[in-house]
């Protein structure tokens, strides 16, 4: 009888493991999965959605290579004009370069930062409102539009590893460590 109880125990506490253990997969791996819409060059779509994001936003974070489209430019700038915060990390070469409207942006009063410890600032992404992303090869660019094969990403961060990104890097190239 003793052996019979013990047993029973050991039961019990294998189906309370399991449960938990099935309510955690659950919970991580049984989510409705989130929605996304990816946009690709040549064409519009990255452009036209990048700005739409824009002038919704009242918090704008960007990491990006290259700034050169007028359009999106225009819209940073318009968007920081009605009080929109705006902060921008980019690549120093690339904002010294042919085309670029980083001295456009800085000169509007936004706050512009270059690479100081990376050899090259690659990274093309954006948040807006410290939720929506935009991510991708897409370079802010006139020709990523109308010539290259690019693409850009939306999607909602589920945990803040972009703003965590963005964050690391406008704290490195402000400090120039």
């Amino acid at each position: 009888m003793k052996y019979v109880k013990g047993q029973f125990v050991i039961c019990l506490c294998a189906l309370a493991v399991i449960a938990v253990c099935r309510c955690i997969d659950d919970k991580l791996f049984q989510e409705k999965p989130k929605e996304y819409k990816a946009f690709f060059t040549p064409g519009t779509g990255c452009e036209n959605n990048i700005i739409a994001a824009i002038n919704k936003a009242q918090k704008i974070e960007i990491a990006v290579y290259s700034i050169t489209h007028p359009g999106i430019t225009n819209t940073i700038i318009a968007a920081h004009n009605r009080g929109a915060t705006i902060r921008i990390v980019t690549d120093r070469q690339m904002a010294n370069g042919k085309g670029s409207r980083v001295e456009e942006i800085r000169n509007a009063g936004i706050p512009v930062l270059t690479n100081k410890k990376h050899k090259i600032e690659h990274n093309k992404f954006a948040v807006f409102d410290d939720v929506h992303v935009v991510s991708g090869s897409y370079n802010w660019t006139t020709n990523a539009s109308k010539y290259n094969s690019e693409n850009c990403i939306f999607f909602d961060q589920p945990n803040k590893e972009y703003s965590e990104r963005f964050k690391y890097l406008w704290n490195l190239y402000n400090t120039g460590k």
